[in-house]
């Protein structure tokens, strides 16, 4: 598919690890719960056994299935550009100019943004990947992480199309720096800006304005004294009418958009 992006920035892919551990944990699964199906079936010591050992022979299978099908899921490559984003899963190819997208949005912690299989196994695969997910929406460590991200289009032709982890920070960073030439953000300039953070949280002329059904809530940006990423929510403190210090907007994280962007016009409207 021919693009006009300019140079490439970076080019990720799943790791093999993680294929390589899925499918090893697939056949495992087939042949130990098979094994044991075929010795209940075979040698009962009581007539319950033959059902467990049937029960445990259709487990081996959709185990084995689930595992492969999840291994070959995630399969996948970005390509990242200076002004676009190409992303390769299988034989289907996602191309964006930076343009085409509203912005990118980061996935939960919880297994809730991962398709997982039920009962003990979905504990084991949920709790696997919460393990790994935990540590990546730290605000103290937006940058060159391990990171889920999702290019959310601005038209509804193109679809939302999630990237690979190890490819997700640095097409925040390339979209975060080309947002800011596009729209000429500088320390000067935020004052008079209107930039969205999604359907929920917006920046209009110095003010946060979260967008909420039982009101609106008006924030200054020169009144926020901190910005903190907690579990799965986006935290904004300031002081509050007696002086302290609070919590005066909370958003989960998986409602805003360019958070990178958020972080860096923060800091530079800072006082030095």
């Amino acid at each position: 598919m021919e693009h006009s992006y300019g140079n490439m920035v970076a080019e990720r892919s799943t790791k093999k690890s993680r294929v390589i551990w899925l499918r090893v944990g697939a056949i495992g699964a087939l042949l130990i719960l098979g094994f044991a199906g075929y010795y209940f079936i075979n040698f009962p010591f009581d007539p319950e056994d033959r059902i467990m050992g049937f029960v445990a022979l259709g487990l081996a299978v959709l185990l084995f299935l689930l595992l492969w099908f999840i291994s070959n899921k995630i399969k996948q490559s970005v390509e990242i550009y200076e002004e676009g984003v190409i992303v390769k899963k299988g034989r289907k190819e996602h191309s964006f100019h930076f343009n085409q997208i509203a912005g990118l949005r980061d996935a939960a912690t919880d297994s809730g943004g991962f398709f997982v299989a039920g009962g003990l196994v979905g504990g084991i695969i949920a709790g696997a990947v919460s393990a790994v997910a935990s540590n990546a929406i730290d605000a103290n460590r937006r940058k060159h992480r391990i990171r889920s991200l999702s290019i959310v289009p601005n038209t509804e032709e193109l679809k939302e199309v999630s990237v690979v982890n190890t490819g997700g920070g640095m097409l925040s960073d390339a979209y975060t720096e080309w947002h800011k030439r596009e729209k000429t953000i500088t320390k000067e300039n935020i004052p008079s800006l209107q930039i969205s953070f999604g359907d929920i949280l917006e920046l209009n002329q110095g003010m946060f304005i979260h967008k909420h059904r039982r009101g609106d809530v008006h924030l200054p940006l020169a009144e926020v004294t901190e910005l903190d990423i907690r579990e799965n929510s986006l935290m904004f403190f300031g002081l509050n009418e007696k002086g302290k210090t609070r919590s005066l907007i909370d958003i989960n994280i998986t409602k805003v958009l360019n958070l990178d962007l958020l972080y860096d016009i923060y800091t530079m409207a800072k006082p030095e």
